[in-house]
């Protein structure tokens, strides 16, 4: 019963959309997307990759591009911060984990959730906590055994602040760093049986992007 609760309940955080009806284009920056002002308002197509591109070409999960003659490639790569498609949005994961393409956003919010590449950059490994030894479980042996094409289909649950730029991994001490500001939903999450649940911890992240709206 316990799982069937947890499947549920993953299943409606998945499924988490945007509060607010953004225009479809690309942005340059979140100051753009909080005014609804896309730089680029053309029509993207986004479209998921396949395992096989992943595990030749390495990068993210979403590939876009545009028929805009306007909008190059290059500013696909490195000049648009987002893309809003259907409500959704997708993120440009090159200045998260420094690898291209684009990443999904989960959770939408001031603390978005979405599972970029695991980044091959050690400083971006050091930055997460990556390279500690209790993340060994989930993402297996840095440089072992988990190599090339093993490593380019790793995902991380990484919660993103878009407002600062910060990036946390999702687990409990990340949700704690979170919380420090928000004293009664901090009190509420110390009284959780299962603080590294992931649903446990996707709740907490929307409670408190409900908070800042």
């Amino acid at each position: 019963m316990k799982q069937i609760f947890l499947l549920l309940a993953l299943a409606l955080i998945t499924n988490y959309t945007l509060s607010q009806k953004y225009q479809n284009g690309g942005y340059k920056s979140y100051e753009e997307l909080k005014n609804n002002t896309p730089a680029y308002p053309a029509d993207f197509a986004v479209t998921r990759r396949t395992t096989a591109d992943i595990k030749a070409w390495g990068g993210n999960d979403y590939k876009v591009e545009c028929t805009d003659e306007s909008v190059s490639k290059k500013m696909i790569k490195s000049e648009i911060w987002g893309i809003i498609k259907n409500d959704t949005l997708y993120l440009n994961a090159f200045p998260i984990v420094n690898l291209g393409w684009y990443a999904k956003v989960e959770i939408p919010g001031k603390y978005c959730f979405l599972r970029p590449s695991f980044p091959v950059n050690p400083k971006i490994q050091k930055q997460l906590g990556l390279n500690e030894p209790q993340y060994g479980y989930m993402f297996g042996a840095i440089g072992g055994a988990i190599e090339g094409a093993q490593l380019a289909v790793k995902r991380i649950p990484l919660i993103y602040n878009v407002e600062t730029g910060e990036k946390i991994l999702l687990n409990e001490s990340g949700i704690l760093k979170i919380l420090e500001s928000k004293p009664d939903l901090n009190a509420e999450f110390e009284k959780e049986a299962d603080k590294s649940n992931k649903a446990v911890l996707l709740r907490y992240l929307i409670k408190v992007n409900d908070q800042e709206k």
